[in-house]
């Protein structure tokens, strides 16, 4: 496996590493746009054309369901599918009479109790020192899905600008192992496997094992990446 060093001063990676950090915020903004709001007409052609450019990271059953789906809508009947699924999305997620709970707080607390709300009152303060500030288009809650997906987006984006600096990486790479480990992980893979037992158009289908395992894989590889930095610096490299 070839290693990779970004600069003199900065992070070492393999190849498959550097493919997973250029790549990895791409497939949190795709779970964003997707999960913020209804579908659009011109996000649905954006991923379109730019899933047929995504390599590795974005392998695997979720992946090959959502690319799958999208090629196979007619440009005559796209239009119309993006209707579909946006009533799709309003019956999952929009109202009192939403399938499923959007934020962290209210779905940990059905399985958790109400422990779960205090455990999430925090997060705006996380966000502020990390100094990332979120239009929310209709006053989302810090602990709302998209809002913690977006999170994860904006870190891993600087993350892969801070490259060639490495105590900014592993700084970075510290707060997202920390916010998946603390909060992301503690309801999304209930979240998905909830979304896959209750959607019913391949668009949502396909989101929910995407994100089922994307956000595991994740991990594993911060985790790995992290370690290599690490051992790097006991060395003296």
């Amino acid at each position: 496996m070839m290693t990779t060093t970004m600069s003199g001063n900065g992070v070492t990676a393999s190849e498959e590493q550097m493919l997973w950090l250029e790549r990895r915020g791409w497939v949190y903004q795709l779970l964003v746009d997707f999960l913020r709001r209804e579908p659009r007409l011109s996000l649905v052609a954006q991923y379109r054309r730019e899933g047929k450019l995504k390599g590795p990271v974005i392998s695997g059953e979720g992946a090959r369901m959502l690319k799958s789906y999208l090629d196979s809508i007619e440009e005559r009947k796209l239009r119309q599918v993006c209707y579909e699924e946006a009533d799709e999305y309003t019956r999952l997620f929009v109202g009192s009479q939403a399938v499923l709970p959007f934020t962290e707080g209210v779905f940990r607390a059905r399985q958790e109790g109400l422990e779960a709300l205090r455990q999430t009152s925090g997060l705006g303060t996380v966000y502020c020192e990390c100094g990332v500030v979120f239009n929310k288009l209709h006053n989302e809650r810090d602990d709302h899905m998209a809002i913690e997906l977006e999170f994860m987006s904006v870190l891993a984006d600087r993350m892969l600008v801070a490259g060639c600096v490495r105590n900014k990486c592993t700084e970075l790479a510290d707060m997202q192992l920390w916010f998946l480990e603390s909060h992301l992980l503690q309801w999304a893979p209930a979240f998905a496997e909830a979304l896959q037992r209750e959607a019913r158009t391949p668009l949502y289908q396909g989101l929910s094992v995407l994100m089922s395992e994307f956000l595991p894989r994740d991990l594993e590889m911060l985790r790995s990446w992290r370690t290599a930095q690490s051992r790097r610096t006991l060395i003296g490299s």
